[in-house]
């Protein structure tokens, strides 16, 4: 295996040197970006050697950053080097910022390695581990049910699955976003490829998933072979599924302290998502109803709006979709059996 990806397998600490704006686009796990030149700095720089060339902007560079601000800069890749002594430094190709960074540091008598290629070839590597899926050994078993069936936790409870829906940021429906943003795309890449790469079962676990997890596109090579593996299916009913999209969407936000008014805001905007599919008496009839749930609890109950919501649009929708996959399906059973299925296949040698 080649050095990119030990690294990455290591899930190696790394000083990424690259400007905020360009760290921004995509990073890796175990990077924190302590850029030698910020945005503003980069931006001049990059005007000097469009103009007069390399030798002169590395002249601007350095009377940039020189004096006390250099200083600053190297103290904070010493602070991170003597807290991770394992650490790697890389800028976007290995070229200049890196051996410029690791000259300074050579100054004050610390020496660390630079990855050969920089970031390009890290994210490279990434992209080959993705790739690779095709050709790998590992069972993948793909768990399936209707909204609401507690999928996501079952799957946590087995090393042997990678949660694409956290990588994503995303529980993957309409309603499923959180209030931090959802990572870049090549972030969700790049932790998902890494992931994989310290996946040492023989069986990979996975959630059924849509093409995209909110905004978030799932790899072509990743979703093509997600389509053809097998099927495991947990059947619960519905009056589970709707207690448990309540604990998730209603009864933990309010726990954390989230305003009534800001949640049914919130709500109200993941409705209106979906409205012209739900049609617009449908839609109507929802929205008051979660309107008055809210606004009105001790009159009105939540799991009026979720089970119409669930009965009139998600299990029409899951029903239709299930018919193309029901060749693939090898087990189904509730949530005990579907544990206990996945618990055998885990402890396979």
């Amino acid at each position: 295996m080649n050095n990119h990806l030990e690294l990455l397998k290591a899930n190696t600490p790394m000083i990424d040197l690259r400007s905020p704006i360009e760290f921004a686009k995509g990073s890796f796990p175990k990077s924190l970006n302590l850029p030698i030149i910020e945005n503003d700095e980069r931006e001049k720089i990059g005007i000097t050697y469009k103009h007069r060339g390399n030798a002169a902007a590395v002249q601007l560079g350095n009377e940039l950053v020189s004096g006390n601000l250099k200083n600053s800069r190297v103290l904070k890749w010493k602070t991170f080097i003597d807290n991770n002594p394992n650490a790697w430094m890389y800028c976007m190709r290995g070229g200049q910022r890196s051996g410029i960074a690791k000259e300074w540091l050579n100054d004050i008598g610390i020496n660390i390695s630079v990855v050969d290629g920089g970031y390009k070839a890290l994210r490279q590597t990434t992209m080959e581990i993705l790739g690779s899926v095709h050709n790998d050994q590992k069972r993948w078993i793909v768990l399936g049910g209707r909204t609401g069936s507690g999928k996501t936790g079952i799957l946590n409870k087995f090393s042997s699955s990678i949660d694409l829906e956290g990588h994503a940021n995303h529980r993957g429906s309409a309603f499923g976003g959180f209030d931090s943003s959802q990572p870049t795309s090549i972030d969700f890449e790049n932790c998902l490829a890494i992931d994989y790469v310290r996946h040492d079962s023989n069986y990979l676990f996975l959630e059924d998933e849509s093409r995209t997890i909110g905004r978030i596109a799932i790899p072509n090579q990743w979703y093509s072979k997600m389509q053809n593996s097998e099927l495991v299916i947990v059947e619960i009913p519905i009056e589970d599924r709707i207690q448990n999209i309540l604990d998730d969407y209603i009864r933990k936000p309010l726990r954390q302290g989230i305003p009534k008014t800001d949640l049914l805001l919130s709500l109200r905007s993941s409705l209106i998502k979906i409205h012209k599919r739900l049609g617009g008496d449908l839609f109507r009839k929802i929205r008051d109803k979660m309107d008055k749930a809210l606004l009105d609890p001790k009159n009105h109950k939540q799991e009026e709006w979720v089970g119409l919501l669930l009965e009139k649009y998600y299990d029409p929708l899951y029903d239709y979709q299930i018919k193309s996959k029901e060749d693939r399906s090898i087990y189904r059973s509730d949530v005990r059996g579907v544990t206990n299925y996945l618990s055998d296949l885990e402890s396979e040698k």
